[in-house]
């Protein structure tokens, strides 16, 4: 009764503060608008022509792969998407890439073929133009002829030596051609071919943003008692100081749940944002992110000092795992996506975006779990820190 006492009169005092409103629940509603009006464009889903890419090769290798790699790329689905030109050196290949006459350059090392037959591992170089959607398209159809390379590899070591005189067209097993499709199943991870727009990525986003702000204004709300000298008070009040941090907490955890459902509902009704048909589900994703934000709070508080500390740790915290998750913009594959898999953002923000295209349960459990761990993994960090700073001046 008295943590339900103490989160009611937290409620009230929030409520009543107006940069709590202005903050928390107009800003993002601004941010939405702004940011989901302004790159509509850089989420519009289309059909595009792949442009034919300039390849220049460097053929070192004399053995049988070098038969299949030329019927590879005389093939005439292939020629259409790469236009080959062999040169004698990896100097000339980087020239031509410099000059632009070509825009993506290939070298194969001369003892190509010899690793492939001996089952060992075998490499390309592939040399990047200027182009990215070309480097790519020159990467993934040069890679389908590596699939079949490594496919002949594993004959290769599961047979022994003699299965080198069974390669069929390309350098792959005949027997293993007419199989290979058998093994694969084209379907969607979505029941819809829809994908999210402007307006849906940065309402998920925002809204997963400003849940972690509700968490820096538990924090300050938790040194104000401090700052103003009134957790003594708190204190000297036959009350246990554990159930004054839980009913704070407990509190604000109230008014962020209010925040996502204000954000929500207003985003449909003045935005238009389709959210999905499982709001449980988000709700939950929701309830993920403020327990890690609580969380968070708590562990900020006792490691900071003043109120100022707090505020900079935590917008520095927020700011970067939003960037990091794609937040801002979607960044591309590489080391930062990689790292931002590491954030509460990114499994909030892809969890939602998952709910809006209706994705397979599965997936959308998956988000779920992995963002609950990390919410309850700052609890438990929480929790010792708890036994061993205490609520109090």
């Amino acid at each position: 009764m008295q943590i339900w006492t103490i989160a009611r009169y937290e409620v009230l005092r929030m409520l009543r503060l107006r940069y709590v409103f202005i903050i928390q629940f107009l800003m993002p509603m601004l941010l939405i608008f702004i940011l989901g009006s302004a790159l509509s464009g850089e989420f519009k889903v289309g059909d595009h022509n792949l442009k034919s890419v300039k390849l220049t090769v460097v053929q070192g290798d004399n053995g049988p792969m070098n038969a299949a790699m030329t019927s590879f790329l005389e093939a005439p689905e292939i020629k259409k998407m790469l236009q080959a030109d062999f040169v004698a050196s990896r100097a000339e290949a980087v020239d031509r890439l410099k000059t632009g006459t070509s825009e993506f350059a290939l070298v194969i090392p001369s003892d190509f073929s010899k690793q492939v037959l001996a089952g060992n591992e075998a490499q390309w170089e592939m040399i990047l133009g200027n182009d990215y959607g070309q480097n790519l398209t020159a990467q993934m159809v040069l890679r389908s002829f590596l699939d079949q390379v490594n496919l002949s590899q594993a004959a290769i070591i599961a047979a022994g030596p003699s299965a080198a005189g069974q390669l069929g067209q390309h350098g792959v097993p005949a027997a293993a051609q007419g199989e290979a499709a058998s093994h694969v199943q084209v379907g969607n991870l979505t029941t819809s071919s829809a994908s999210y727009t402007a307006m849906q990525y940065y309402a998920a986003s925002m809204l997963v943003m400003f849940l972690l702000y509700s968490g820096m204004s538990t924090a300050l709300s938790l040194q104000a008692e401090k700052e103003k000298h009134t957790l003594s008070r708190l204190n000297a009040m036959p009350i246990h100081e554990y159930k004054i941090l839980v009913g704070k907490v407990l509190g604000n955890t109230l008014v962020s749940i209010c925040q996502a459902a204000v954000i929500v509902a207003a985003t449909i009704v003045f935005y238009g944002v389709d959210w999905g048909n499982s709001f449980l589900l988000l709700f939950l994703v929701c309830l993920g992110i403020i327990l890690g934000s609580m969380s968070l709070a708590v562990l900020i508080t006792f490691l900071t000092k003043t109120s100022k500390a707090i505020s900079t740790s935590f917008q520095m915290i927020i700011l970067v795992m939003s960037f990091l998750s794609g937040g801002f913009t979607p960044l591309p594959d590489g080391l930062l996506q990689q790292l931002g898999t590491c954030t509460l953002n990114y499994w909030g923000m892809q969890g939602m975006l998952r709910i809006m295209l209706g994705s397979n349960p599965a997936v959308i459990g998956h988000h779920l779990f992995v963002l609950a761990c990390m919410g309850g993994g700052l609890l438990l960090v929480s929790l010792i820190a708890y036994r061993k700073a205490g609520y109090h001046e």
